[in-house]
């Protein structure tokens, strides 16, 4: 063996020479997760595919999303957002979080935006079920109530032409209905029938004129109502699981079990090499 190297066997050596270290290291690791798991409270994990809400549109099978997914998740991470739900959940631990951060705290959310669809899946953390439950379903309220806020001038304005378009309509069935009398009390006088066509030419226009205003207001009418129009809503029941998601214990442990025998290793070798220097201190110079 050359000077400066070192073989494995040597290694072996120096390991089983210094087994004390990595049992010692390795007992510090798993000790020390077991008090962080021990330590850390369980937290449970709603889960809620939310579809954003949408508008009707007239003449149109596909309604249009009240905003695009992506600015909703946005929204949902805002911190304004978030003090709304807090402070409809009455959570003052959350109120003041936010209150006294200059920047947004998801502490409670995490969203992710679900490809070509309005959809967005929401998970909420707390330390039950019942609370993240309650989280999640709160989240989906103040957005449904935020979104409401936003759809309401397109809403109002399809209200006011379906109004109009009711209006018109009552006019010309009323229309229709003295061409109809004119038509029974229409005296012939020629055999030319001038009256009586010019009124049953009115009537045919007229009654034209009724099928379409009916049929405006069939349309208008579908996209007003679901599932062309709806909130924000959950598309099932928000799913809790009975086991929390976190502390993983599997995880902290495996983490403490490797950390502390990698410390114990290079304890071992520290050792070493400290005591090779103070004996080469120690050493009478030649």
């Amino acid at each position: 063996m050359q000077d400066g190297e070192i073989s494995l066997f040597d290694l072996w050596e120096k390991l089983r020479d210094g087994w004390y270290y990595v049992v010692g290291g390795t007992v510090l690791g798993l000790a020390g997760a077991g008090t962080l798991i021990l330590q850390s409270p369980p937290s449970y994990e709603a889960v809620a595919m939310v579809q954003v809400g949408q508008v009707g549109q007239v003449g149109q099978v596909t309604p249009m999303p009240v905003e695009p997914p992506a600015q909703a998740v946005e929204r949902l991470r805002s911190s304004s957002f978030q003090l709304g739900v807090a402070r409809s959940l009455g959570d003052q631990q959350w109120i003041d979080a936010l209150t006294n951060s200059s920047g947004a705290t998801t502490r409670h959310l995490s969203f992710q935006v679900m490809r070509n669809a309005p959809l967005i899946e929401l998970k909420a953390s707390a330390n039950s079920p019942e609370h993240a439950k309650t989280v999640a379903e709160a989240t989906i309220r103040e957005l449904a109530r935020k979104q409401a806020e936003i759809a309401k001038p397109m809403i109002d304005r399809m209200l006011a032409d379906l109004s109009i378009a009711q209006d018109r309509l009552a006019s010309a069935e009323r229309e229709l209905e003295g061409l109809g009398k004119m038509v029974v009390n229409a005296s012939v006088k020629d055999e030319r029938f001038t009256q009586l066509s010019l009124i049953a030419s009115l009537r045919v226009l007229k009654e034209a004129e009724v099928f379409g205003q009916r049929q405006a207001i069939m349309a208008y009418e579908s996209a007003l109502r679901p599932p062309a129009t709806q909130p924000a809503e959950a598309l099932e029941a928000v799913f809790v699981a009975s086991k929390p998601v976190s502390p993983k214990k599997s995880l902290l442990l495996a983490l403490g079990l490797v950390g502390g025998l990698l410390s114990g290793v290079v304890m071992v070798f520290f050792v070493d090499a400290w005591r090779r220097a103070s004996g080469e201190r120690r050493r009478p110079a030649s």
